[in-house]
């Protein structure tokens, strides 16, 4: 069966359906082509700041996210209703350890909380929690089935108090962000001075080195391997720290996440993307993953603690410039 995805993602993008834009850390229009997936979308790299950036961009990307919530909860369904976890549970709870080790308490923030599977691990802990998110789907369905108090708007038009909140996090969403500058001064306004900022995006680097890996077996067109008509930026350890700094925020901790234990399910029971899929189907895939996190552990160590290629992740903590 097809995997049946309730989001507006296409296969295919027009000329028509996409734009033009300048890199979104240094306002540079130099660029590299790096490679285009779906159609018309393509990834450069800036050579000013070597950024790696998606240009031409699908228009309003974040409307992928405005599907159908029948879909949605097609897909979902079994972790609705309690009856199965979701294959990134895992790194969920590491990543709120790591967080209530930091702020146990206080007002929480989650920027982009989708159908609320991250928030929803924060169920019984001292934290005062909310979301944002501007899919007006998903952010029903946070509210419907986890009960989880989350605004249906962009973060600027939440209406939230200066200085308010103790912890923000974006989970795997800074990636999908058009205007960076704009949402971090937006956070920085919201945010308490001794407050912390979490953020966890994909690795530029790793998706370099698939990218290459995939050239050398010849299988390029066989991967959609920057999610580009969703993923907007590519961020690296450098270019993240940077434009953290350029807007105010210093990063006080940086490290490497566990990956994301992907399962292939959906290509054979069509809606259920988000269940453990029988383990010796997965088993090459969770290898492969499982080796790179360890060798990054390494490569990180001969970089003098830079993130390098074999990192699927990257994880800052980051608190204003007071």
């Amino acid at each position: 069966m097809d995997y049946e995805k309730g989001g507006r993602q296409k296969e295919y993008y027009s000329e028509l359906e996409v734009m033009l834009r300048n890199c979104p850390l240094c306002g540079s229009k130099n660029y590299i082509n790096i490679c285009t997936e779906r159609g018309n979308v393509g990834i450069v790299k800036c050579k000013e700041c070597s950024l790696i950036y998606v240009n031409p961009m699908v228009k309003e990307p974040e409307k992928n996210y405005w599907g159908d919530e029948k879909k949605y909860f097609e897909e979902a369904r079994l972790i609705f209703e309690g009856k199965a976890k979701s294959h990134r549970d895992v790194n969920y709870l590491e990543d709120l350890k790591v967080i209530e080790s930091i702020k146990p308490k206080g007002n929480f923030l989650d920027i982009g909380t989708n159908m609320g599977f991250f928030l929803r691990h924060t169920r019984g802990k001292k934290w005062n929690v909310c979301g944002v998110d501007p899919s007006p789907s998903l952010s029903e369905m946070a509210r419907k089935y986890f009960e989880l108090n989350v605004k249906t708007c962009y973060l600027n038009e939440a209406g939230f108090e200066d200085e308010y909140f103790d912890v923000v996090t974006m989970t795997d969403v800074f990636e999908h962000i058009p205007e960076l500058k704009k949402l971090l001064a937006d956070i920085k306004k919201v945010i308490k001075k001794d407050g912390i900022l979490f953020i966890k995006v994909p690795n530029g680097k790793y998706n370099m080195l698939k990218l290459w890996l995939a050239k050398a077996a010849g299988k390029v067109k066989d991967y959609d391997i920057f999610d580009s008509y969703e993923h907007v930026t590519h961020f690296t350890h450098k270019t993240l720290k940077r434009i953290l700094a350029e807007c105010g925020f210093k990063v006080t901790k940086s490290y490497i996440g566990k990956p994301i234990q992907l399962p292939v399910w959906h290509k054979y029971v069509g809606h259920y993307y988000q269940y453990p899929s029988p383990w010796f189907l997965d088993l090459k895939n969770y290898a492969m993953r499982s080796l790179f996190y360890w060798i990054s552990k390494v490569e990180r160590v001969l970089r003098f603690g830079n993130i390098g290629y074999f990192a699927p992740n990257i994880i800052v903590i980051a608190q204003r410039n007071v």
